[in-house]
């Protein structure tokens, strides 16, 4: 790599990113509707039985207490939470979304392990093809220690579209500025670190049974939602 090494910023993917954020607020808006048809169930039948008119009035409130509390955290959590990430020669910069960094991991902050073969690679929460990746490294703990740290790209919220060559990316810049660290074998493989271009990503069968299973949930969610509003008119 004798050019500069080049700045990565993280891409967000909207159509994807808009269509979760609208799954979960569909979600509350059928839970508030549900809230509200119960109410009106409960308070036309509540002379027949006052100790069952009791159970579900609290039962509604602690219902409505934790849509409350689903609605707060969504709105003011997703704030403080990671939105972006920049990958440039001193390591990657993760951003919040008032553009405030949050967290940094330098290659020079990089250690070498002192029980493990390598001292980076790419490890996965789950044995399928598909599972969650992190990337794993070693750096000095507050007391001088060297322990295991895991760098996610997976984002809360958000869902990026340039997730692999982010990995890769930070991964290229650990064989540039720290090729004393020895990266694992299978990762330099996955993500063709050998090689000057990463390999083009094609959609298999796992992007489109997940298509498909998201559209099956939203259109549920707004068959359900229409079937309530019909049943309280």
């Amino acid at each position: 790599m004798t050019e500069k090494f080049r700045i990565l910023e993280s891409k967000i993917n909207k159509p994807f990113t808009y269509f979760i954020t609208g799954i979960i607020w569909l979600s509350i808006i059928l839970i508030v509707a549900v809230i509200g048809s119960v109410f009106d169930i409960i308070f036309k039948r509540w002379k027949d039985n006052i100790g069952i008119f009791i159970i579900l009035l609290i039962a509604q409130l602690l219902l409505i207490c934790c849509c409350i509390a689903l609605i707060m955290s969504f709105i003011y959590r997703r704030k403080q939470k990671i939105r972006k990430v920049i990958i440039d020669e001193k390591g990657a910069a993760f951003y919040n979304s008032r553009n405030h960094i949050v967290d940094t991991i330098l290659y020079s902050e990089l250690q070498h392990s002192n029980s493990s073969s390598a001292d980076v690679y790419v490890h996965s929460t789950q044995t399928v093809k598909y599972g969650k990746i992190t990337l794993m490294v070693f750096l000095s703990g507050k007391t001088g220690e060297v322990i295991l740290k895991n760098i996610d790209f997976n984002f809360e919220y958000v869902i990026l579209s340039n997730q692999y060559e982010l990995y890769r990316h930070f991964l290229k810049g650990v064989q540039h500025f720290r090729p004393d660290l020895k990266i694992g074998r299978q990762t330099i493989d996955q993500y063709s670190l050998n090689t000057e271009r990463p390999p083009a990503h094609e959609w298999g069968t796992f992007e489109y049974v997940m298509i498909t299973f998201f559209l099956l949930i939203v259109s549920g969610v707004i068959y359900a939602f229409i079937v309530i509003i019909k049943t309280l008119v």
